[in-house]
């Protein structure tokens, strides 16, 4: 595995990402992007996750986590209100040049974009102002936002939305951002208004043309996993399937070993969200 820290311009800022290649890379791999959460960076990220993004080089991936502009993503949401947002920063043409450098530089193919929070955020903005570049989308802790908390640009670009599988995951004991939906945030850093977990799924469903109430439904201890569009849940994404993971008393996290801050809420040994990244896009 070989660690590189780069930097790239966009619009006269240095930007700075982390990328983690496999010793030799092999033409049509798939680059798998992970966006960190708020206050985090690309560094942080990796710690953060228990470096299990990391192990997708074992499988032949080139991972970059980028860095936002003072710890944060201009993401999609009104209620965002930080730095990044503040200076208008374009973190869509920022993860595009990255998509472009890896096609460029090791000939990947594929797209997956990973974001965990804030991040996940950004990734769902991203689908919205590219529709098309990605191949598959996965989101923890980071619902889609409740209508009235989409920026009225990007909510008009969900018509233009094309088919992307969709894997969401998401803690019912998450403090930062309401399971069942409503506010996000801490204190005065308030994001507005998420949708439940359920909901969230259910958009992707019909943003990806499915029916958002025909879903089919797996258990086991403490997991719940919902799947709208064919296939078993649990398996490899068939089509533009959406998936929903819902861990019972977890926290605000990407479930990984790592033992985390207690403030974020409970972790767990029940998933990995690299793995269930792995096996729902076929890594």
């Amino acid at each position: 595995m070989i660690v590189n820290r780069r930097t790239t311009e966009i619009d006269n800022i240095q930007r700075r990402f982390t990328e983690v290649l496999p010793d030799t890379v092999t033409p049509g791999a798939p680059l798998v992007l992970f966006l960190h959460g708020s206050l985090q960076s690309g560094s942080v990220a990796r710690n953060f996750t228990g470096n299990t993004f990391d192990a997708l080089t074992e499988r032949g991936c080139v991972v970059f986590y980028p860095d936002g502009i003072h710890r944060h993503f201009n993401d999609h949401r009104v209620g965002f209100q930080e730095k990044a947002r503040e200076m208008l920063i374009d973190d869509t043409a920022f993860l595009s040049r990255l998509i472009d450098l890896s096609a460029g530089e090791y000939a990947t193919d594929r797209v997956i974009a990973c974001g965990f929070s804030n991040g996940g955020q950004m990734v769902q903005r991203f689908a919205l102002e590219r529709p098309g570049i990605l191949d598959g989308i996965a989101c923890f802790g980071s619902p889609w936002p409740a209508e009235d908390n989409v920026l009225p640009e990007l909510a008009e670009k969900q018509k233009d939305w094309v088919a992307t599988p969709v894997l969401s995951v998401q803690g019912t004991a998450d403090p930062i951002v309401p399971y069942n939906g409503g506010t996000s945030g801490i204190g005065n850093a308030n994001r507005g208004t998420a949708r439940s977990a359920i909901d969230s799924a259910r958009h992707f469903a019909a943003l990806n043309g499915l029916n958002p109430q025909q879903t089919t439904t797996g258990v086991s201890g403490e997991v719940r996993v919902e799947r709208f569009g064919s296939g078993v849940p649990g398996t490899a994404a068939n089509g533009p399937t959406v998936e929903l993971w819902s861990i019972e008393g977890v926290g605000h996290l990407v479930p990984s070993p790592k033992q985390l801050d207690a403030k974020i809420g409970p972790g767990t040994d029940k998933v990995v969200g690299a793995k269930l990244v792995s096996t729902f896009f076929k890594l």
